[in-house]
């Protein structure tokens, strides 16, 4: 399974193309990805649009896993889907909702979520993480009750972490704006094995 967070498709600040080169030939089961999607689709949108959206996000990244699942933004830039979202596009099976997912791969358990649960604005959780790296992380654990065994995945701040210990992941961002300048990564989880980076 293949894990990124913050790609902000549509924004010409979006690192898309190193996230494609980075994503080109690998053949993944199952993609996650934790929100912040899209940049400026922040509105309610029905199925048939969620579904078009979607079929543009698989396009835009180049890929085709068996099953797509995101944990889209409640607060900004996603779109908003009235409950959760599923449905089978060009092969690939969908999973979205702007809630936090919780399933299983490769006999692990994991939650996924946007971030902005645990504090609604992305600059100050950016703040939060960059001054004490993990934080966010940390609150959103506590306040959905993830145990200990599930790993917590992440994004919204955009300050990657990984602690295999706390099993909290933030992949980190595909965009770069503003003094946010950090830039994330892809990981195979279970084994939180970094696969690439912007620039390699």
């Amino acid at each position: 399974m293949l894990v990124f967070s913050d790609v902000h498709l549509g924004s010409p600040r979006s690192r898309i193309r190193e996230l494609r080169r980075c994503l080109k030939g690998i053949d993944a089961e199952v993609v996650a990805v934790a929100g912040d999607l899209f940049d400026d689709e922040h509105r309610p949108v029905g199925r048939d649009e969620a579904r078009a959206l979607f079929r543009r996000a698989l396009a835009a990244l180049g890929i085709k896993p068996r099953m797509l699942i995101v944990s889209l933004s409640s607060s900004s830039h996603d779109p908003q889907i009235a409950g959760s979202f599923t449905d089978k596009i060009d092969g690939v099976e969908v999973m979205a909702c702007n809630c936090p997912i919780s399933f299983e791969y490769g006999g692990v358990k994991f939650v996924i979520t946007h971030g902005d649960l645990a504090l609604g604005d992305g600059f100050l959780a950016y703040l939060v993480d960059l001054i004490r790296p993990g934080q966010i992380g940390r609150l959103l654990r506590r306040r959905l009750g993830v145990q200990q065994n599930e790993w917590l995945i992440y994004g919204h701040s955009h300050v990657p972490y990984l602690s295999g210990e706390e099993r909290i992941l933030n992949p980190g961002a595909w965009k770069i704006y503003g003094i946010r300048r950090l830039l994330g990564a892809v990981y195979e989880m279970p084994s939180a094995k970094l696969i690439c980076k912007p620039g390699s």
